[in-house]
């Protein structure tokens, strides 16, 4: 018993040492450090954020480590991330390898150059693009996870590869901005969303569906506010090895879906950029927000399986 307590101990002294090192980690610089072709946004407004979208593979050494490392200190503090396992595999930051091409899309504190909020799109891991039901092609992250092929369940084009699929994950922000104003976390928020579908938009080839997973109430909704077409399974049982560092993402959350969803494309995009661009400038964004909502229309859709 006493030796479980010690461990237990151990393990919280760790998570939390692993999220103070990661705190105090600066971003500042990392635009002009970052190939121009890896760049797909960047923009500073005064007294605002900045906000980045860059490629992986253009990630310098350094800032690739802060970012996987941000992640990882996030999703402890989250208890979406095992302690356990971080402590006893003296891992400082998210291990990365295998992962698809990789897209991060960054709020930074304009002054510290913290980041605030994070999200990232994932590729496929496939050598040369398959079609979606093509039985040989990897599966997404999230698929895994719900042990389903999703275009089993939900009919795409019948054309479409896997270079046009993308997943969105790690959706996370910085635990000081649970103290901020309900004004600068809607701001913050739409500046996430306009790096987001800027970045979508520079992508080539032209992503045609997003893939992932979360709860309904929670991600699914706010993609809503921007995405017009999202088709949610039902019924899938989430899980992942208990030797997986992210296990605890599918025992600490409430019900977890899968969905696929239509991506922006087009002159349809470009519509939807300038909006989010005018929600931001508006004197009034929560309402401005709400025109957005009721411009895109997003309709949910529901399969079983």
């Amino acid at each position: 018993m006493e030796q479980t307590l010690e461990r237990a101990r151990s393990t919280d002294v760790y998570a939390a040492e692993v999220q103070m090192v990661h705190s105090l980690t600066s971003f500042t610089g990392l635009a002009a450090q970052v190939p121009a072709e890896s760049l797909l946004y960047h923009c500073e407004r005064p007294g605002g954020p900045t906000v980045l979208a860059v490629r992986n593979d253009g990630l310098p050494e350094p800032y690739r480590h802060g970012i996987y490392g941000f992640r990882l200190a996030q999703y402890l503090r989250l208890r979406f991330a095992s302690a356990d396992l971080a402590f006893r595999r003296s891992l400082v930051t998210e291990p990365h390898g295998g992962h698809g091409n990789e897209i991060h899309v960054l709020a930074l504190d304009g002054e510290s150059g913290a980041i605030l909020r994070y999200l990232s799109l994932v590729g496929s891991t496939d050598q040369v693009p398959l079609r979606l039901k093509d039985p040989a092609r990897a599966l997404f992250p999230c698929e895994v996870a719900h042990g389903v092929n999703l275009f089993e369940h939900v009919e795409c084009d019948g054309d479409l590869d896997t270079s046009r699929v993308w997943e969105v994950k790690r959706l996370v922000h910085r635990a000081e901005q649970n103290r901020s104003s309900a004004y600068a976390r809607l701001r913050l928020a739409l500046e996430l969303m306009l790096g987001f579908y800027t970045a979508l938009g520079r992508i080539e080839p032209a992503p045609e569906v997003l893939v992932g997973d979360g709860e309904e109430g929670i991600a699914i909704r706010r993609l809503l506010r921007s995405l017009k077409d999202i088709t949610v399974l039902e019924g899938t049982r989430p899980s992942l090895p208990a030797d997986d560092l992210m296990f605890p993402l599918y025992t600490q959350r409430d019900v977890v879906k899968p969905f696929v969803a239509r991506a922006p494309h087009g002159e349809e995009l470009q519509r939807l950029i300038r909006d989010i661009d005018r929600a931001l400038t508006d004197r009034n964004p929560l309402d401005a927000l709400k025109g957005l909502v009721e411009t895109v229309g997003g309709r949910l859709r529901r399969v079983h399986v």
